[in-house]
């Protein structure tokens, strides 16, 4: 294919244009790298939960959200791999692990290139299963037992019916959210043979080079449970997926080809699917971009690859996958004999999308002029000068969102798996709880999750997600341990001291303000008074209140301006902890280092209420959890009042009613039930009646405030 060398001075300019265009939308190598950190992060921080929880499953993202290839208003998933490593895949008898599940990779004769089956294995000798041992074990249609593909599927649609969740599937992904694609896969360490002549094919170019050439094959790949479209044994297949190569290849990439790969994306978003659409369900996906991008990334020139030739390497992307419908196959770039076309376009629809893709290139990419996504179009057209000044205010307000977004994100996801850790705690003494967190907090810290080493950056992740859910078991510790202390009028020792010291950094508020309530329960009021202040020192209107109960839905809140301002800096870490301030959670066991009044929260249920909660909620309805900030103002209100400082109790009040009146109060009926329960202190009784009722028309179940009306009423 002929490379692009147009020379033209419009082609010059509007590359140019263009690149200002994607920056606008925040398309740089600071931002990506932003992105690829907040998600990278979070997947870091799932796979050591699910550690520390006892389970053999890593996590991984892939596509747009964690390569970078994203804008705002693009749209994307946020796709998720569940690596299941109990599982030991075969890809020979050599490879058979004793006291493991061993499943052995068959290339049956129905397989198309790249897809397998999994033949199940016994766990004490390297021999076939004879029997199935459970519904997914089934004999195939020449006797051997196989592993079903659907598995992921039937749990997945189960899980949603019995927690009246929704259910999405996507391909192989079946989820309960939206937001997430999750497939479940195993990994396999060696590569099978379709990707052999990949390693091994002459080059041109100086891409991709011999060390990443290697690191890939040590990579691995995995099988994801994705028959062929076409085979009639589909749920006896499994698809090979070379994804963290995938992954490895676009990490290495400049910002010019992310701004190329990108600019694909909203062509194929906007403009191609659109038209494509009218005959019928077929679509250019995001991987038939990025292979695109790959192969020129192979095959131009580094010389090519300039901001002034943006516009030559997006129409040779144009002109590959053009060629492509023309011989009825999208290649894959890493596996051999695959057409990426197959379930996705048939031959009338590759009709189509070529006559559309001829369009696009004889009109020198004139429709990225009507892309509407992010006003990718209205950018483009500016003049030149409307543009240095529209431009600068525009990019500095979506960088700034954009940053804003990704550091709740980061923060969100990092303690939003806590609960899920805390679970186990539920039917457990006082005594029992502190051994358990002691025994997680001890043991856990000796292990690591196996990484390639070509995944260095994520060892560094996995200690600091490591450090930070320690350091939150280490926060219910201290604080249960204490609880047990003041229930039985015993010393506070030096040990439960150091645990509550160890957390405190966790965030702005949540530690400190559990050490303020305990010292309160303890009658310490004026050292309560002082761990007060500090919080109130450090809470400062450029913190962000964030919450771990999936109550807050990072993907839609708005940061508080001053918050986002402070993190567009020029780090990529956007997940600094030290100005957030996460809910503050007691658990049963912590209950005599919480004031009476949020006992209540942990017995909120009336009747059938527990059948009323969704799958998060169940976890954490029994215990107390209280927006920080609202807590600190309560907390103030009770300490001033037994310390005689009537007119810092009132300022407390009014702090608590403004906060009220906030829009990011996560946990609203908790906050309307301790201002309710200071018009009770105030002898305002009735008005705090009131605004139980009120709050109790507004969340009727699992509301401690049913509670608080039948309290009130007895009286009454």
């Amino acid at each position: 294919m002929a490379v692009y060398t147009s020379g033209w001075l419009f082609y010059d300019v509007m590359s140019l244009r263009l690149i200002a265009a994607l920056e606008d939308l925040g398309v740089t190598k600071l931002m990506v790298g932003r992105r690829r950190h907040a998600f990278l992060l979070d997947e870091s921080a799932w796979s050591v939960a699910s550690q520390i929880w006892g389970k053999e499953i890593v996590y991984y993202h892939f596509g747009s959200m964690t390569e970078g290839t994203t804008t705002p208003r693009m749209g994307s998933d946020i796709d998720t791999l569940e690596c299941d490593n109990r599982v030991n895949i075969m890809s020979g008898w050599p490879d058979w692990k004793r006291g493991r599940r061993n499943l052995l990779m068959v290339k049956h004769v129905t397989c198309s290139p790249q897809h397998f089956r999994l033949q199940e294995i016994r766990v004490d000798l390297p021999l076939p299963l004879t029997h199935p041992f459970d519904e997914f074990s089934v004999i195939g249609e020449d006797g051997i037992i196989y592993r079903n593909n659907k598995e992921s599927e039937n749990f997945t649609r189960r899980f949603a019916a019995e927690h009246n969740r929704p259910y999405f599937q996507a391909g192989p992904s079946h989820s309960i959210s939206e937001i997430y694609d999750i497939v479940s896969a195993y990994r396999c360490s060696q590569l099978p043979t379709e990707c052999d002549s990949w390693f091994n094919r002459p080059r041109s170019g100086n891409w991709p080079t011999l060390e990443m050439l290697q690191a890939a094959r040590e990579l691995g790949c995995f099988l994801v449970p994705d028959g062929h479209c076409d085979s009639d044994f589909s749920s006896l297949e499994w698809r090979v997926s070379p994804s963290l190569i995938e992954r490895h290849l676009m990490f290495s990439m400049e910002i010019i080809h992310i701004q190329c790969y990108v600019t694909l994306k909203l062509l194929k978003k906007d403009i191609i699917n659109p038209h494509l659409n009218k005959n019928g369900n077929g679509k250019l996906t995001s991987f038939h971009c990025k292979t695109a991008l790959f192969y020129a990334r192979e095959q131009l020139l580094p010389e090519m690859w300039t901001a002034d030739r943006l516009f030559d390497c997006v129409l040779f992307c144009l002109n590959l996958i053009r060629d492509w419908t023309i011989n009825g196959h999208s290649p894959h770039y890493i596996m051999d004999d695959v057409n990426l076309f197959d379930g996705k376009l048939n031959s009338e629809q590759r009709t189509s999308l070529r006559s559309i893709l001829d369009v696009i290139i004889d009109t020198h990419l004139a429709p990225l002029a009507f892309v509407k996504a992010d006003n990718l179009g209205e950018r483009l057209l500016h003049n030149v000068y409307t543009v240095a000044i529209w431009d600068m205010t525009s990019r500095r307000a979506v960088h700034q969102n954009v940053v804003g977004f990704l550091s709740v994100y980061g923060n969100e996801r990092r303690m939003v798996y806590l609960p899920t850790i805390m679970s186990k705690t539920a039917v457990k003494t006082p005594d029992e709880c502190c051994l358990y967190l002691h025994t997680l907090i001890t043991e856990i810290p000796l292990h690591q999750i196996h990484r390639h080493r070509s995944e260095h950056a994520l060892y560094r992740l996995d200690a600091e997600n490591r450090y930070y859910l320690i350091s939150s078991l280490k926060q219910h510790l201290a604080s249960t341990a204490a609880s047990i202390c003041l229930q039985h009028g015993m010393h506070i020792g030096s040990r439960i001291w150091s645990w509550y010291s160890a957390a405190i950094d966790t965030d702005v508020a949540s530690t400190r303000l559990k050490l303020a309530s305990m010292l309160y329960c303890k009658g310490e009021l004026q050292m309560t008074a002082e761990v007060l202040e500090d919080v109130e020192r450090r809470y400062d209107n450029s913190v962000q209140a964030i919450c771990g109960c999936s109550r807050m839905k990072p993907l839609d809140i708005k940061p508080c301006e001053s918050f986002s301002e402070l993190m567009n800096e020029g780090d990529t870490d956007v997940a600094s902890t030290n100005k957030v301030a996460y809910c503050v959670r007691f658990l049963r066991q912590e209950a005599y280092c919480a004031p009476p009044i949020l006992h209540y929260e942990m017995v909120r249920a009336v009747g059938d209420d527990i059948q009323h909660r969704d799958f998060p909620e169940n976890i954490w309805m029994d215990w107390a959890v209280v927006d920080s900030r609202a807590f600190l103002y309560y907390l103030q209100y009770l300490t001033y009042g037994g310390l005689g400082l009537r007119h810092r109790q009132r300022q407390a009040y009014r702090s608590l009613v403004d906060r009220i009146e906030q829009d990011q109060v996560f946990h609203l009926e908790t906050t309307g039930n301790l201002f309710a329960h200071c018009l009770e202190l105030e002898g305002r009784i009735n008005d705090a009646l009131d605004l139980y009722i009120d709050l109790q028309t507004v969340e009727p179940r699992n509301n401690a405030a049913n509670w608080h009306i039948r309290r009130l009423t007895s009286f009454l």
